[in-house]
């Protein structure tokens, strides 16, 4: 059984030219990545089924690795520049113009013809990550041409994303390229949707119509969360979605970089709260693109993640197109096993109770977590069907690793964004009775290797069903033999 529960922090891992082998993405799992992302932003509909089809034979194989469709979204960039690049000096003045040209020293165009409109003079242009700042000084209006002034020497290149902080822009949220991009996703199947760009509740909605419009209207959600509209409407969009993504590229970018720290932590305990996976996401180890160990910074702000509770960390150009991706992610992998032993899971515990609801469900979930703390289990083995009892387990954050059990590939899948879960799928129906289970959950902790006299949690419902979970039991590992 290929399963490395070794860590309860899942790793998503962005699959691009340094990894879109299978030997490479076969490596990348076997260091601890859970979740492949494919970026939307980049390539075609061939390459990126390529990628697909790789984690669809490791499937065939019992290696089950799912794959994360992130769009493209609504996003604004500049057009191409004259030699691919021009300077900029401080107090540079430039227009911007709504249709497409070839930029140089005086004038240069993007790719969303409404900006004239959205934006007022005082506002700012963020250029490039906001390496480049442009503020508004005026607008021509007969030509539809912004009038801008820089504000810092940059380079200014060929299609750099524009990030127009604290503005409300009008452009729709899943554009023609989005749809075609979500269509592909319904037709093979893609495993979450990572959703750009989200400002509010609505998108969410828009974007499940297009999924249903397509045939998979079931497809679980991430909002990524990355301007301040989507900030100030956070709880509505946890709400709705089935997943946050803390995006701080762009975030950090539209926002004041020293309020990402606090934002991140908030949208973190929201999740929580709300029992929804959250993933934390950008330059978590960037300096491992060219350098094979991270900064202490970074050490300490994946660490940081962790200790908040993250669900899952996420890395980006580090695993797509770096040079050490493999080590990138054991070095997240290392860092998650570290924090993992110094949490306070008595804490964790007592804040899922207090955010728990007064149903069964909630509370036979919340006494496996404490359950498992109070005797020291090495393992909780939970029977399911819609992974909804995983997920209340895994809110609990428990001190072992959660093996949730299920014959449905879209609960198995679901449970790779969720903290402490490994899933094992069943090729048969679920078994039906106690007994039954415990032969099951007591085979699957010896061939993980856990060693006989080991305390297991085993918890399921009889009968079997959605929402029927109403038992916990206590076992030593080969305490029980096969049924006759």
């Amino acid at each position: 059984m290929l399963l490395n529960i070794s860590k309860k922090t899942k790793i998503v891992c962005t699959i691009g030219p340094a990894t879109s082998t299978k030997e490479k993405i076969l490596d990348l799992y076997k260091a601890g990545m859970t979740v492949m992302r494919i970026n939307f932003s980049h390539g075609t509909h061939e390459e990126q089924l390529a990628k697909l089809e790789i984690a669809r034979e490791y499937e065939k194989q019992g290696i089950y690795i799912p794959v994360a469709l992130d769009t493209k979204g609504p996003e604004i960039r500049t057009g191409y520049m004259k030699d691919g690049k021009v300077p900029v000096k401080t107090g540079q003045k430039m227009r911007v113009q709504m249709e497409d040209c070839l930029g140089d020293e005086t004038h240069f165009s993007v790719s969303y013809t409404g900006l004239f409109e959205d934006v007022k003079v005082g506002d700012h242009l963020l250029i490039d990550d906001g390496n480049l700042d442009f503020e508004v000084t005026g607008k021509d209006d007969g030509k539809r041409e912004l009038l801008v002034e820089a504000k810092n020497n940059h380079v200014l290149k060929d299609q750099k994303g524009v990030n127009a902080p604290f503005s409300r822009l009008s452009m729709p949220f899943i554009s023609e390229q989005d749809e075609k991009d979500l269509a592909f996703g319904c037709e093979h199947h893609v495993d979450a949707i990572f959703a750009s760009f989200v400002r509010r509740p609505e998108d969410v909605a828009d974007m499940r119509a297009v999924l249903a419009k397509y045939g998979d209207p079931n497809i679980p959600i991430f909002a990524k969360i990355e301007n301040p509209e989507a900030v100030e409407k956070i709880e509505q969009i946890v709400d709705c979605c089935d997943g946050i993504m803390v995006a701080r590229g762009d975030l950090g970018v539209e926002v004041p970089p020293e309020e990402v720290p606090v934002i991140q932590k908030r949208i973190i305990d929201l999740c929580r709260k709300a029992g929804k996976p959250v993933i934390t996401a950008t330059q978590m180890l960037d300096s491992m693109v060219t350098h094979p160990r991270p900064t202490r910074a970074e050490v300490s702000d994946v660490a940081t993640a962790i200790a908040e509770s993250s669900d899952c960390v996420m890395l980006s150009a580090e695993s797509a197109s770096g040079a050490y991706p493999v080590e990138a992610v054991q070095m997240q992998a290392k860092i998650a096993q570290t924090m993992e032993k110094y949490l306070d899971y008595e804490k964790l515990a007592r804040e899922s109770y207090e955010t728990s609801e007064h149903s069964n469900n909630d509370a036979i979930s919340n006494a496996v977590a404490n359950t498992a703390l109070l005797i020291g289990a090495k393992l909780i083995i939970n029977f399911t069907e819609t992974g909804k009892s995983t997920i209340r387990i895994s809110k609990a954050r428990p001190c072992c690793p959660i093996i949730s059990v299920t014959n449905r590939r879209t609960t198995a899948m679901a449970g790779a964004f969720m903290w402490g879960v490994y899933s094992v799928l069943l090729k048969t129906s679920m078994p039906d009775f106690i007994e039954e289970m415990e032969v099951l959950a007591l085979k699957i902790a010896r061939d993980l290797g856990f060693k006989e006299g080991e305390p297991i949690i085993i918890a399921g419902g009889t009968p079997t069903g959605a929402g029927k979970t109403n038992f916990m039991r206590i076992v030593n590992v080969n305490s029980i033999q096969e049924l006759d």
